[in-house]
């Protein structure tokens, strides 16, 4: 199993549960602070293209990177469909090595979490670093899975999901919590039916690695960040006040 890479199972999911054509929170926080920017911007962990193809359709110049073959895969199809032709890469955030320079890097919706542990995430950073113009900008949030941790241990079956074909996706969670390390482990099994059958199955698992708040802004000083903002749930000026909030974190490359 690989940490940071999605399956066709996981994908076929995350297409269904967040499609591209549906409304986020995000986006606008994004189209408002990345229009302010010239020049490339790279978006980590683009997944399915869920943030990627409205910054294309605002006029941005976005490109994207992911681990995932089957996540890069849909990526371009959806960009296709719309007449978009980005430049995307597969690789991960903490080993990047792209060619020239951004003047912004993006990871939305708590992805950087998934790099599973603190060595990859202080990698990314200071990856993210070497790719950006002086003065460039990273744009990351994390957020705290406290929900989880009243079910460790516990074996949870999700709602099925219903596919485009009439299959239906099965899907059974367990998780357990590493204290120390600060990483809360899941482990999920799908399984895809049709007519009765069992047609394919996928066993992932998902590191989610958390980060305190003052920690996290320690971690940016340290990689060579400066001027360093935080919001709550991509709304400017709003302080986080509860471990339910997305923490919001912008950066100035020193």
């Amino acid at each position: 199993m690989t940490l940071t890479t999605y399956g066709s199972l996981c994908t076929e999911v995350y297409e269904l549960t967040k499609p591209v054509t549906g409304e986020y929170v995000d986006v606008p926080y994004f189209i408002q602070h990345l229009s302010q920017i010239d020049g490339r911007i790279l978006e980590g962990m683009v997944g399915t293209g869920r943030l990627l193809i409205p910054l294309l359709e605002a006029g941005l110049n976005v490109e994207g990177i992911d681990a995932s073959a089957d996540m890069l895969t849909a990526c371009k199809r959806n960009c296709a469909a719309r007449g978009l032709k980005p430049a995307l890469y597969q690789g991960s955030i903490e080993n990047l090595d792209l060619p020239g320079k951004f003047s912004a890097i993006v990871v939305t919706f708590g992805s950087f979490m998934l790099l599973g542990n603190r060595t990859a995430a202080i990698a990314a950073l200071q990856a993210f670093a070497r790719h950006l113009e002086p003065n460039g900008k990273i744009f990351i949030d994390l957020e705290l899975p406290v929900g989880s941790f009243k079910t460790e241990n516990i074996v949870q079956q999700r709602e099925p999901i219903t596919c485009l074909d009439g299959a239906v996706i099965v899907m059974q969670t367990s998780s357990w919590i590493d204290w120390i390390a600060q990483v809360e482990h899941t482990l999920i099994r799908y399984e895809k039916w049709k007519h009765g059958k069992l047609i394919n199955t996928e066993l992932q698992h998902l590191p989610l690695h958390w980060f305190g708040r003052e920690e996290f802004m320690m971690c940016l000083r340290e990689c060579g960040y400066t001027n360093i903002t935080l919001c709550a749930n991509y709304r400017d000026g709003l302080e986080p006040s509860s471990y339910h909030d997305q923490l919001c974190f912008s950066a100035t490359l020193a």
